[in-house]
């Protein structure tokens, strides 16, 4: 007997913040109406652009003039420390406004080398001599990620001698191995890497990175004086039991280090981010791409291994050897029962982070919870209910993948219903919050 066809269209849930289908702006109209139509809307960006602009420059003019009266006496390492801190105050402070007042991150650099370049041409004004300039534009340069970095190529070249110019171009060094540990679940990560320090030794930057989103993201990053401090205020956030036996050792797999520390999309904004976190913005991403540079390219054995593709099979082939069956899901035409081959699919791509095969099989109880709000957020409501259900042996699944320990793995069982929500996942508003810094 042939298998019923199932309309795909059951499963998709319209999602906020995701594109819809195109509808028109306004009822059809001709010739001249058109025309006012898209010349209104080309009027309101150029004036939400020239007010967005203006509120950049004056806080990036604020910025500045506060670091140059700093300066004197201070360190360069003090004056960047200072300018990441004041540089997270500013983003979060757009953050507290209207949409209109929202200020992209690489808006504001731009501000930042602007009010920089005026006060070169007016140094008197700016009460501030040419030195100081230069060492403001160095410490600025330095922290900037690619490509924003290259935004401020044309001021280097301008006020910068050659030696200041390269120092600013190349940014701190990794001087020594690059670290890294992990929790229990193989799910949230420490990296650490020391770099030079300009006036003392060197310090070490510490990526705390959580892999169980959408997304691999760093939810805290900065220095420490030492590798075993960055460590230990790591094992803080993560807690002890998820953390407390994670060891130090050298970076033995590329490829995983990649995804680790991806730059977050460089220069693009996640969404969620606090003050803090902002304050590490761009010097995270920086460094990350460093220490990325610092290992060379080499796979480690260790680390156990699935793709997407692999899981789909896997999956589809052990719910057929146990006779899963799925209920009949959808309305009217749409109606029709789910097959194992269709839930194993749906899954496996739920399941993050699907580009990166040495991430993707590990499991935590955070990374179930949030599975549950993605399934139950992107899907019809009875298809993400089957899902959900399926859950548990999709867990048991990974976990004999990777070979998870039974008291791990009841763990994130306990969390596969979403009936115990997960602590610290939501904003204050009830949605899922990528960046959010959560204790297993």
């Amino acid at each position: 007997m042939p298998a019923v066809p199932v309309s795909r269209k059951r499963k998709k849930k319209s999602q906020p913040g995701r594109r819809s289908p195109r509808q028109p702006m306004a009822p059809s109209r001709g010739g001249p109406a058109v025309a006012g139509v898209f010349g209104e809307l080309f009027e309101y960006r150029q004036k939400l652009a020239e007010h967005r602009t203006a509120l950049a420059g004056d806080a990036a003019g604020a910025l500045i003039d506060a670091l140059i009266a700093s300066a004197p006496g201070r360190s360069d390492d003090d004056l960047e420390d200072d300018l990441c801190i004041r540089y997270g105050a500013a983003m979060a402070s757009f953050e507290d406004g209207s949409v209109e007042d929202i200020v992209n991150p690489e808006d504001l650099v731009g501000a930042l080398l602007s009010a920089i370049d005026e006060r070169f041409h007016k140094p008197a004004d700016a009460g501030a001599d040419v030195a100081v300039l230069q060492r403001l534009l160095t410490v600025v340069a330095g922290v900037l990620p690619f490509p924003l970095s290259e935004s401020a190529s044309v001021l280097i070249s301008a006020h910068l001698d050659a030696r200041t110019a390269k120092r600013a171009v190349r940014g701190r060094v990794v001087t020594g191995p690059v670290l890294w540990a992990r929790d229990v679940y193989g799910t949230r990560w420490a990296v650490v890497a020391p770099f030079t320090s300009d006036a003392g030794p060197d310090r070490w930057y510490l990526w705390d990175v959580d892999a169980c989103g959408y997304e691999v993201l760093t939810v805290h990053s900065g220095f420490h004086p030492s590798a075993e401090s960055a460590v230990a205020a790591w094992r803080e956030s993560v807690g002890q039991v998820a953390a407390g036996g994670a060891v130090l050792t050298a970076v033995d797999d590329s490829e995983t280090l990649d995804a680790l520390l991806r730059g977050e999309v460089d220069g693009i904004r996640i969404g969620g981010e606090d003050e803090e976190q902002y304050a590490e913005f761009l010097r995270s991403r920086r460094l990350s791409g460093a220490a990325r540079k610092a290992v060379r390219r080499v796979r480690g054995p260790a680390f156990a291994r699935l793709t997407v593709a692999d899981a789909k099979a896997q999956f589809a082939q052990r719910l057929q050897q146990i006779d899963y069956r799925g209920g009949i899901v959808g309305e009217g035409d749409d109606a029709g029962p789910i097959g194992p081959d269709e839930l194993a699919e749906e899954l496996a791509e739920s399941w993050s982070p699907g580009d990166h095969p040495t991430l993707y099989p590990f499991c935590s109880p955070h990374k179930v919870a949030v599975a549950v709000v993605h399934l139950r957020d992107f899907f019809q409501d009875d298809f993400a209910a089957e899902l959900v259900a399926l859950l548990p042996e999709w867990i048991r699944f990974l976990a004999e993948h990777t070979a998870m320990p039974a008291e791990l793995t009841e763990r994130c069982l306990a969390y596969a219903s979403g009936e115990l929500q997960f602590p610290g996942i939501l904003d204050d508003r009830g949605r899922s919050n990528p960046m959010a810094r959560v204790t297993e």
